[in-house]
């Protein structure tokens, strides 16, 4: 009996701590974190774009800027921000 007071104990421990942390921080990340998604998402998509239009010979206008509307992103201050974001 007391042995399985411990182990659902433990399993409400390790439930409780995975809530509260790594589920939280991927749900609801910092703006920091924002920021270097958005930064990784805007490098693959310029570096898909560029091999595209090296490997087929037609682009139609710049890179950054077209992945920059499609990930509706817009750079400041040599970062990438997301319209949708609301800074807290």
């Amino acid at each position: 009996m007391l042995g399985r007071l411990i182990s659902i104990a433990i399993i409400a421990a390790a439930a409780y701590w995975y809530w509260t942390g790594p589920y939280q921080q991927r749900v609801n990340p910092s703006y920091e974190q924002k920021l270097r998604n958005n930064a990784d998402e805007m490098r693959l998509c310029i570096r898909s774009g560029n091999y595209q239009l090296g490997a087929t010979g037609v682009g139609a206008g710049n890179v950054e800027q077209r992945c920059a509307e499609k990930l509706n992103l817009y750079q400041h201050e040599g970062q990438w921000h997301s319209y949708d974001d609301v800074r807290k």
